[in-house]
C-alpha cells in the first residue's frame, strides 16, 4: 500500500511465473505473433466503438510500435478464438494458445490478489466481490522496434493508464520507465522472476485519490527488439469511491465516472491538452 500510495507501483517477486513459462509466453507466441503479415495483424480488430481494444500498429508518433491485443484474454474461448483469427489455417494455433496457458493464468492471479490487498488495506474487502464481477481484462502484447543505435528512442510516450491495475511482464530487453512525484525518471530493468504492478487511473479514482496513477514511457536501444506482456483489468460500471474512502479530512475528488466515456475523452484534442487527464476530465 505504501509503495501504491507514494510511487504507484511496486516490483512483485513472483516466482509462480516460471522462466519456461515466460519463454513459452515471449518466443513461443508473442515473436511468432508479430512476424506475421500486417494484413493477419489487422484482423484483430474489436469494431470501431473499440478502436483501442486489438491491433495497434502505423500510429502517428508511435513510430515503431506495435501491439495486438485479447478482449477477456485471461479465458481459453477469446484466445482460442484470436489463435483462429490470426492463423485461420490452424497451423500455428496451439502455439498461439499457450498465451492463455500456464504464464497468462499466474499473471491473472497476481493482478486479483493485489486487488483484494488494495481493498484490505483500505478496510473496503466488502465491496471486492463485487468490483471484481464487475471486472474485464485486455491482454496485450507489444513490440517495440530496436532502433539500432546508442541513443536512447522513446517508442511510447509519457502517459498514465486509465484502468485500475496493469500488470507488466518484461522480456530480456529493458525499456520501461516509471516517473516519480518529483518528475525524476526511472528505469525498471526486467526480472526472471518479477512482475511490475501499477496504479491506473480508475483505481485512483475509486480509492479517492488514495492511489498514485503513475506516469510512464518506454525507451529502446541498441539492436535488439523489446517484448512486453500487459494484463490490463478494466471496470465496466460506474467507477465511484465507497463511502467508507469520502470523509471531512478526505473529501470526494472526483464525480462517478464510466471508463470508457473517459478514454474517449483522453484520446480527444480536448482532453490531449491535459497533462491530468482525470482531474481535467472529472475532477473536483
Amino acid at each position: 500500500m505504501d509503495a501504491l500510495a507514494t510511487f504507484g507501483c511496486f516490483d512483485a517477486e513472483y516466482p509462480a511465473l516460471t522462466p519456461e513459462q515466460r519463454a513459452a509466453l515471449f518466443d513461443g507466441a508473442a515473436r511468432p505473433l508479430f512476424a506475421l503479415p500486417a494484413d493477419a495483424k489487422r484482423r484483430n480488430y474489436y469494431g470501431a466503438d473499440k478502436p483501442f481494444h486489438g491491433y495497434l500498429g502505423g500510429l502517428q508518433g508511435y513510430d515503431g510500435y506495435e501491439s495486438l491485443a485479447i478482449m477477456d484474454g485471461n479465458k481459453p474461448e477469446p484466445v482460442r478464438d484470436f489463435a483462429g483469427l490470426m492463423c485461420p489455417d490452424g497451423g500455428s494455433n496451439d502455439g498461439f494458445c499457450s498465451l492463455r496457458g500456464e504464464a497468462t493464468a499466474r499473471i491473472f492471479e497476481l493482478e486479483e490478489a493485489v486487488r483484494r490487498m488494495v481493498m484490505e488495506g483500505l478496510g473496503v474487502a466488502k465491496y471486492h466481490d463485487a468490483l471484481s464481477a464487475s471486472t474485464w481484462h485486455l491482454f496485450r502484447m507489444s513490440e517495440y522496434q530496436a532502433p539500432s543505435a546508442a541513443e536512447k528512442t522513446i517508442r511510447f510516450g509519457s502517459h498514465q493508464d486509465t484502468n485500475l491495475l496493469s500488470v507488466v511482464c518484461q522480456h530480456e530487453v529493458e525499456g520501461l520507465e516509471m516517473q516519480t512525484r518529483d518528475r525524476q525518471w526511472v528505469l525498471v530493468k526486467p526480472s526472471p522472476t518479477s512482475l511490475v504492478v501499477m496504479v491506473g487511473q480508475a483505481l485512483r479514482a475509486w480509492t479517492n485519490d488514495r492511489l498514485h496513477a503513475p506516469f510512464h514511457r518506454v525507451t529502446v536501444r541498441g539492436d535488439v527488439n523489446r517484448y512486453s506482456a500487459i494484463l490490463f483489468s478494466i471496470p465496466s460500471g460506474k467507477i465511484q469511491a465507497p463511502d467508507e474512502l469520502v470523509s471531512d479530512d478526505h473529501p470526494p475528488r472526483f464525480k462517478p465516472y464510466y471508463h470508457d466515456d473517459f478514454v474517449r475523452f483522453s484520446v480527444s484534442e480536448k482532453g490531449a491538452r491535459h497533462e491530468d487527464k482525470l482531474r481535467a476530465y472529472c475532477g473536483l
